[in-house]
């Protein structure tokens, strides 16, 4: 059943990560460059400057926020395995952890160090935690189910 509880959190969390392409990341203002950062690039606010990070340093970001998206899909039309949609969901669970400390980890660190300033989170900072929320609410929504099911056949 598509119009199950779960399916609407899947897409939350899907039009969550696909928030943060629009809404900037952090955004770091120092002496010598003052950077906002996007899932998908860097701007420079000074004008005619480039940012000191290469075009690949955004890559992994890119990556893992598009796979998110893939799996939050790939989850919703899994409705009828549900074992395989718990895994699914489990998964990107996982990836989803990976990003939120990739980010608040190594990117804030890297980019503090190119802009030799405070980073400053924004908005879409927030959003792969809300994201996560929601794949967990997900989660329990398809072990609910399970469970119901299971306890179903029992009656049998």
């Amino acid at each position: 059943m598509i119009q199950r509880l779960q399916t609407l959190y899947l897409l939350l969390a899907a039009i969550a990560m696909g928030a943060t392409f629009y809404f900037p990341l952090a955004s770091v203002y120092g002496t010598d460059d003052s950077l906002v950062l996007y899932s998908y690039k860097i701007v420079s606010l000074v004008p005619d400057n480039t940012p000191a990070l290469p075009d690949y340093f955004m890559w992994p970001l890119q990556v893992i926020t598009a796979l998110t998206i893939f799996l939050a899909f790939v989850a919703i039309f899994l409705f009828k395995n549900r074992k395989r949609q718990l895994n699914v969901v489990r998964f990107a669970i996982i990836i989803l952890l990976v990003m939120i400390a990739l980010f608040f980890f190594y990117y804030e660190k890297e980019l503090g160090l190119a802009a030799a300033g405070i980073v400053g989170y924004d908005t879409g900072a927030y959003l792969p935690v809300v994201s996560f929320i929601f794949f967990i609410l997900a989660y329990r929504g398809i072990i609910h189910d399970e469970r119901l099911i299971r306890s179903a056949d029992r009656l049998r």
